[in-house]
């Protein structure tokens, strides 16, 4: 006796595989590359950069300010101990060269403090205008170096990930849905 006369529900075993292919769940390969000799991803190399940066500006923000406090004890001593040896004016002078050259270093420390942090926003959230940020900091800054090569080729591994970066958020390689397929550390990340 068959399954119908029994009452038993028909159960066909015809199977519509465009409908399996489309509601699987596909395991996708890693599109991106590695950045830092296959240590990492690029969006963690992004971060990794922006928190160095943030770090040696703040550094520098750091000395300038010690600098101009030793600048000005300096020229407190100048105009106390003024003798024929001496310039009080000069110092004085000197010292407001100076201060007017730090403030603007600092104010640039910190604009490149606000973009690192920026780009860093950008990283963790795929945004590429705040990542495009940093890359217009670092290109600035590069554009500055004249002549100095290591200051040129750091420059220059540091706007590696951000350009990358940039272009896998555009043609959707780095997304939140699929950063679980390219994300890549060479510690601290549980295989997928």
């Amino acid at each position: 006796m068959d399954n119908i006369a029994k009452g038993i529900p028909h159960m066909s075993l015809d199977i519509d595989e465009e409908a399996v292919v489309e509601n699987a769940t596909t395991i996708r390969e890693k599109q991106g590359h590695s950045c830092c000799g296959g240590c990492c991803d690029v969006r963690r190399a992004v971060i990794i950069i922006c928190i160095i940066n943030i770090v040696g500006n703040t550094i520098n923000m750091l000395l300038s300010a010690t600098t101009k406090s030793m600048a000005h004890g300096i020229a407190n001593g100048i105009a106390t101990f003024d003798d024929d040896m001496f310039n009080s004016q000069a110092a004085d002078q000197s010292v407001q060269t100076l201060d007017s050259e730090l403030n603007s270093f600092m104010i640039i420390e910190f604009a490149r403090i606000v973009a690192a942090g920026l780009a860093m926003l950008g990283a963790f959230t795929f945004n590429k205008y705040l990542v495009a940020i940093n890359v217009i900091s670092l290109l600035v800054m590069y554009a500055s170096m004249g002549g100095i090569i290591v200051g040129l080729l750091i420059n220059g591994l540091f706007l590696y990930p951000h350009v990358f970066l940039i272009l896998y958020i555009h043609n959707g390689i780095m997304t939140k849905e699929n950063y679980p397929y390219e994300r890549q550390s060479c510690c601290c990340v549980p295989p997928v």
